[in-house]
Formats: structure tokens, sequence, C-alpha cells
């Protein structure tokens, strides 16, 4: 988790704030570091700090408390967003593929959505529920996207017409939702004509 949203950095951040090489850092600075400067909780792949928190380090001043309360801005990964939704990672991320979720933020190659978007993700109608956690068996639990069938209509109506651009402003959604609405339109398609050619 990285609260309330706040500046991070990962170890070549570190080292670099520090004047040193990662290398120069890990075998001559990283161990007195660790033991003072805690990585932020549930942080992995990569290993984060809270900035400020590194910058006090380096500086020889007291290291600042981090925030122990939740808040609606702290940035959650797919794994605690689960959690707190009472979902799989996986269903997280497919959710945000499909719409349902909001694409999230991208922060060190990886993303992150805030705890009040999960939060009201979680409090959704129970019929546009994912896959619970610990859920064994494949089946989707989730809604096909109405947007898709819509797309689908206008893409046989006239193919041309249909862009990511246009897509994207029809629903108010970015042009990478946009692409993916347009892939399920094209799927929906394929799957209905072979079910009529059957």
């Amino acid at each position: 988790m990285i609260p309330q949203g706040r500046p991070t950095y990962e170890l070549e951040d570190v080292a670099r704030a520090a004047g040193v090489s990662e290398s120069t850092w890990r075998r001559s600075h990283h161990q007195a570091f660790s033991r003072t400067v805690k990585a932020l909780p549930g942080s992995a792949r990569p290993i984060l700090y809270d900035a400020a928190q590194v910058d006090a380090y380096l500086a020889g001043e007291p290291i600042p408390p981090l925030p122990t309360e939740p808040a609606p801005t702290d940035l959650l990964s797919d794994k605690e967003a689960g959690a707190v939704a009472g979902l799989a990672p996986s269903t997280i991320r497919a959710d945000a593929s499909g719409g349902r979720l909001n694409e999230g933020v991208e922060r060190h190659g990886r993303r992150w959505w805030t705890r009040a978007a999960v939060e009201q993700h979680r409090d959704r109608p129970t019929e546009y529920k994912g896959r619970t956690t610990g859920a064994k068996d494949r089946k989707s639990r989730l809604k096909p996207d109405p947007r898709a069938a819509t797309v689908a209509e206008q893409l046989d109506a006239q193919a041309d017409a249909v862009t990511a651009a246009t897509v994207a402003e029809q629903y108010e959604v970015s042009e990478r939702t946009a692409r993916r609405i347009i892939t399920k339109a094209r799927s929906l398609a394929t799957d209905q004509s072979g079910t009529t050619g059957a």
C-alpha cells in the first residue's frame, strides 16, 4: 500500500538520491538504511519506500512517521484491493480491464487503485460482483458488457465509423478502454455469426 498516494522510491531511486550506484548502495549502505527506514507494507516487486522518510534519512533528520489510519487516497495493489473488496486479485484486474472498475494509476510498473474507488466497487450491486476470494470454479460471475453489444451493432452497420476515439467519446472512457470494448464487440459479432451459421 502507498499511504495517501505519497511519493515513493524504489531502491534504485534511493541510491540515486544518495549519489551512489545501486550496487554500491546495496553493498555499503542498505543494511544500515533498512534498520531505520522500513519498506512500505505489502510492497514487493519492486520494494517501495516512502520518499519523505528516505529524504529525511539521507539528510540525517528524524524519520517522519507514516499515516496509520486508512485514507480514501491510499493506493492499493490488486492483491490489497481484492482484500478490501472481497474479490480475487484477478477479478480486480478483470474488472478494471472491463470498465467495471476504473483503470487505476500506474506507478513503478504496476497498477494501483485508490481505497475510495475499491470501496465503492465493493459496495456495487451484487449482480455485478465477480469471483470471490477462494472460489474454485471458473464460471464467470460478470454480466456481459452492454457497451460491447451496442458497439457490435455499430460495427455491423458502419464498421469504418467505429474507432477507439469515437467509442471513447461515446462512453467517456480512455481510448485504451475503448479498444477493449471494440475487441469484445468484434468477438461478440464472431460468436453470433458462428451461432447463426450453425
